[in-house]
C-alpha cells in the first residue's frame, strides 16, 4: 500500500493501518442502495482498504441485501433508508427477528427528508447515519470509529478464544489425552526460572512482564510446576516479530531480566502437530527434552520445531548399582577419599552420557534413597531435616549442571558429616560406659574382653573407644587406676604391701612393686616413708 498523503491526514490514516496492536485487520463492508451510481462510485471515491475495510458486495434493495448478507456476512453495512421491495427499516426488522447476536454494524444512508425513517431505524441500534449527498470526511470519521470498535470486539473474541482453548487444554492434560487439531494455530511456551533475587516474587514478576509484553488475546496461562511456567501462545504473535521466535523470546527475556529474574524460554512448536503418544506424555517428553538442553548448555532460547523432534536420549549411567554400593560403603566406613572418588565417577558418567533430565532426576532419587538407608541404619527414623530429595520439579529455580554438581555433593557431604557425628557420639557414649565400668571394677581381675562383653561390642572396637576417650590404652588406663588407689592406701592405711597389691587388683605383690616403682619412681615403702616425712 502506498501513502502519498501528507500532514495530519497521513498521520490519521497511518494510525488506522496500525490498529489492533499492530495486526493488519481487514473488515468486510456491504453497500446497500437503490441508486446504481452510489453503489458503483462509492468504492472508487473512498479508499476503504486504507481504513481497514474491503467492499465484499453491493445490493440494490433490502431483499437483495438480506440474501447477500447470508453469503458474505459483512461486519459493516452502509444501508439506504428508502428502497423498493424492502426498505432499510424493513431490513433492520428482519435482522432483529433472527435473534442473531452477531449482527453487522449498520450505518444508515438517507436524504434530508427521510428523518422519520432514520429515527425509526435508530431504535434498532444503528451505529450512525449519513445524509446524501455523502461527505467523504464524515464517512472516513465513521469508518475510523467503527474500525476501533471492531478491533476491540475482535480482540475480546480472541482473548475469550485463547482462554477457552487453555481451559480445554488443561482438561485434556488432566484427562491424559484428547484431540489436538483445534490447537494447530498455537505454540506451547515454557518459561524456566534459572536464577532470581526475588525468591517467591519471581513468578509474579514473570507474570507481570509477560502480560505487559504479550497482549491478553495472544497468550493464556496453562500450568505451573516447580520452576516452569507454561503458556499457550498464539502463533500470530511470532508474525509480529518477523516470524522469528528468537527475536520474540529475546524481547521478553530482556524485560524479565530487568525485573531481577533470569529465565530460559522454551517453545514447543510440534506438540500439537506430531502426535506420538498421549497428549500428557508428549507434553512431558517434549518439555524434558528441552530442559535437558537447558541443563547441559547455556542457551536461553530453545525451539522444538515442527518436524525436528529430537530423539530421547535413552543412555543411562553404566554400573550405576556399583557406584551406589560404593557410595554407601564409603559413608559407612567414613572414608571421605573413597566417597569423593565415587561421586566423581557418577558425575563423570552422567556428563559423558549427557543424561536426559529424567535420568538425572532418577539418579537424584536413587542417591537420596541410598543416603536415607544410611541415616536409618543409624537409628534416625525422622531424617527429613537432614535430607530431602533433589527434585527440580519442586524447586523455585531450575538447577543446571554446574549447580547440580555442587548441590549433590553438598547433600552427600551432609549425610557423611551426619553419620560421622552419630558415630562420634556413639563412640563417646560407649567409651563413657566402658570407663565407668572399669572404674567400678578395676580392683577385680578385669580384662578388655570382659568389659567389651558388658558393653555388647567387640574388644578391638572398645579398645579404640577407650583410647580416644582416655588418651591411653585400656591396659594403661587400668594400671593407672590401680596405682592411684595404691597410693591412697599407702598414704591413709598401715596395710602391708602384699595386702595393698591384692586389694587394688594385682595378682602378685612382686609385679605390683615393679609397676609402682616404674611409674612413680619410688618403691611403695619409699613412697610411704616420703609421705610420713612430709607431714
Amino acid at each position: 500500500m502506498c501513502y502519498m498523503h501528507s500532514g495530519k491526514r497521513y498521520v490519521t490514516e497511518r494510525m488506522q493501518v496500525l490498529s489492533y496492536e499492530g495486526k493488519r485487520v481487514m473488515y468486510s463492508i456491504m453497500i446497500v442502495d437503490d441508486e446504481k451510481a452510489i453503489r458503483e462510485s462509492l468504492p472508487w471515491a473512498v479508499d476503504f482498504e486504507q481504513y481497514g475495510f474491503k467492499v465484499c458486495a453491493t445490493a440494490k434493495n433490502g431483499q437483495d441485501a438480506l440474501e447477500k448478507m447470508e453469503i458474505y456476512s459483512p461486519e459493516v453495512v452502509l444501508l439506504d433508508v428508502c428502497m423498493p421491495i424492502l426498505d432499510g427499516v424493513g431490513v433492520l426488522q428482519k435482522l432483529h427477528e433472527t435473534g442473531d447476536k452477531k449482527l453487522p454494524y449498520i450505518v444508515m444512508l438517507s436524504g434530508y427528508s427521510d428523518f422519520e425513517y432514520v429515527r425509526a431505524a435508530m431504535r434498532y441500534g444503528v451505529k450512525d447515519y449519513l445524509t446524501k449527498p455523502m461527505d467523504e470526511n464524515e464517512l472516513i470519521q465513521i469508518l475510523t470509529q467503527l474500525k476501533e470498535e471492531l478491533d476491540a470486539r475482535l480482540q475480546k473474541q480472541d482473548c475469550e478464544k485463547i482462554l477457552k482453548a487453555a481451559r480445554a487444554l488443561q482438561k485434556m492434560y488432566h484427562d491424559g489425552d484428547g484431540e489436538r487439531d483445534a490447537y494447530q494455530e498455537y505454540v506451547m511456551m515454557h518459561c524456566v526460572v534459572l536464577n532470581s533475587d526475588l525468591a517467591k516474587e519471581a513468578y509474579s514478576a514473570i507474570w507481570s512482564c509477560i502480560e505487559e509484553m504479550v497482549p491478553g488475546d495472544k497468550i493464556a496461562f496453562f500450568r505451573n510446576k516447580g520452576s516452569v511456567l507454561s503458556y499457550l501462545v498464539s502463533s500470530r504473535i511470532i508474525e509480529e516479530y518477523q516470524y522469528s521466535v528468537t527475536l520474540f523470546a529475546r524481547h521478553i527475556l530482556h524485560h524479565i531480566k530487568k525485573c531481577g529474574v533470569e529465565c530460559a524460554l522454551l517453545f514447543d512448536e510440534s506438540l500439537f502437530v506430531e502426535k506420538i503418544g498421549t497428549f500428557r506424555n508428549d507434553y512431558a517428553t517434549h518439555l524434558y527434552q528441552m530442559l535437558t538442553e537447558v541443563f547441559w548448555g547455556d542457551a536461553q532460547v530453545i525451539q522444538n520445531q515442527k518436524g525436528h523432534l529430537n530423539e530421547v536420549n535413552e543412555r543411562r549411567i553404566e554400573q550405576e548399582d556399583v557406584f551406589l554400593a560404593g557410595l554407601k560403603k564409603a559413608v559407612r566406613e567414613l572414608d571421605e577419599t573413597a566417597l569423593k572418588e565415587v561421586y566423581d565417577a557418577i558425575i563423570g558418567e552422567a556428563c559423558r552420557a549427557r543424561l536426559n533430565i529424567t535420568f538425572v532426576q532418577e539418579i537424584n532419587y536413587r542417591i537420596y534413597y541410598a543416603l536415607m538407608d544410611l541415616i536409618l541404619e543409624e537409628g534416625d527414623t525422622v531424617a527429613e531435616p537432614v535430607l530431602k530429595p533433589l527434585d527440580w520439579r519442586d524447586t523455585s529455580c531450575f538447577i543446571r549442571y554446574a549447580q547440580w554438581k555442587e548441590v549433590l555433593w553438598e547433600q552427600i557431604s551432609t549425610v557423611f558429616s551426619y553419620v560421622d557425628n552419630i558415630n562420634k557420639m556413639k563412640h563417646q557414649g560407649m567409651a563413657d560406659k566402658a570407663i565407668t565400668y572399669i572404674r567400678n571394677h578395676f580392683r577385680e581381675q578385669l580384662t578388655l574382653k570382659e568389659v567389651a562383653d558388658e558393653c555388647y561390642i567387640s574388644a578391638a572396637y572398645l579398645g579404640r573407644c577407650v583410647q580416644k576417650a582416655a588418651g591411653v590404652s585400656f591396659k594403661q588406663y587400668l594400671n593407672d587406676l590401680r596405682l592411684e588407689e595404691a597410693k591412697r592406701l599407702l598414704r591413709q592405711t598401715d596395710k602391708m604391701i602384699y595386702e595393698i597389691a591384692e586389694e587394688v587388683g594385682f595378682k602378685e605383690s612382686k609385679y605390683f612393686v615393679s609397676k609402682f616403682t616404674a611409674e612413680i619412681g619410688k618403691t611403695p615403702l619409699e613412697y610411704r616413708r616420703m609421705v610420713k616425712e612430709e607431714r
